[in-house]
């Protein structure tokens, strides 16, 4: 009976992770107010520009940027020796710098595909992870490389061209060596992970001339979250307690990203 009731309660708390708002009121409040201005007026704004641009069949895009992180808590079951309670993991990812290539080809006038690879600085810090380790802090970096599409509504004769944008991959969560064996020496045993993500965002470039544009981009990164090596349940085995962390729901990790892109023909 005890343990129906403890589960019971845990399954009424276990919905998607409380995940604060701030990077997407960020993206809501700041990015995507500006991305809409420059849609409405970039056409105007180079409308002195009468000289048709010639367009390169590949493109080379190299940017830099923010990747901005989130706080996610997790009910999660522990089974002790012959009972079972509950606690509230915490994983808090901070907002870190990033830095990405992209390579593309352009099909036709309105639609082009992507290969891009990106790197973010996002440090990760554990909270009530086990009894003994109330907070965990560690270097923490996550790799990008996915596949995408864009339609292009403006032609390429036009010097501004806003995107939409969507396309699938994949990410490895990694924690530093530094970071690994420092948790290990607390008892915690952690891992890289790779994940499948799916992304959706949008943009716009701005020709310079027929060669260079400069690139103004927004993304999503969905993907689920990485298990680090950890089980789903924690449980106490004799004396030791071994954490875990009950994964639920989707992690959205906000982008935003400017760049120089490089045209040419084969």
């Amino acid at each position: 009976m005890r343990f129906a009731a403890i589960h019971a309660r845990f399954m009424q708390q276990r919905k998607p992770s409380n995940v604060t708002k701030r990077p997407l009121k960020f993206i809501l409040s700041k990015v995507i107010p500006v991305l809409t201005f420059s849609l409405a007026c970039g056409p105007f704004a180079f409308a002195q520009f009468s000289r048709s641009l010639e367009i390169g069949r590949y493109v080379f895009t190299g940017f830099g940027g923010a990747s901005f992180g989130d706080d996610f808590e997790f009910p999660t079951l522990i089974f002790t020796n012959g009972g079972v309670t509950s606690q509230t993991v915490g994983m808090r990812y901070a907002a870190g710098y990033q830095i990405g290539v992209r390579g593309s080809e352009n099909l036709g006038d309105h639609a082009a595909v992507h290969l891009e690879y990106s790197f973010a600085n996002q440090p990760l810090l554990f909270t009530n992870l086990s009894p003994t380790v109330p907070s965990l802090s560690l270097g923490h970096n996550v790799s990008r490389l996915s596949y995408d599409g864009s339609y292009l509504p403006l032609p390429p004769s036009k010097r501004f061209r806003p995107y939409v944008k969507a396309g699938a991959g994949t990410a490895l969560f990694f924690i530093r060596g530094k970071s690994i064996d420092e948790a290990r020496a607390l008892g915690i045993n952690l891992r890289d992970s790779w994940e499948f993500l799916f992304n959706w965002g949008g943009g716009a470039t701005v020709r310079v001339d027929d060669q260079v544009a400069l690139a103004f981009e927004f993304k999503n990164q969905i993907s689920g979250f990485p298990s680090y090596g950890l089980p789903r349940n924690a449980q106490i085995s004799g004396a030791q307690f071994v954490p875990g962390v009950s994964r639920d729901g989707f992690m959205h990790n906000w982008q935003v990203n400017f760049g120089v892109a490089y045209f040419w023909d084969d």
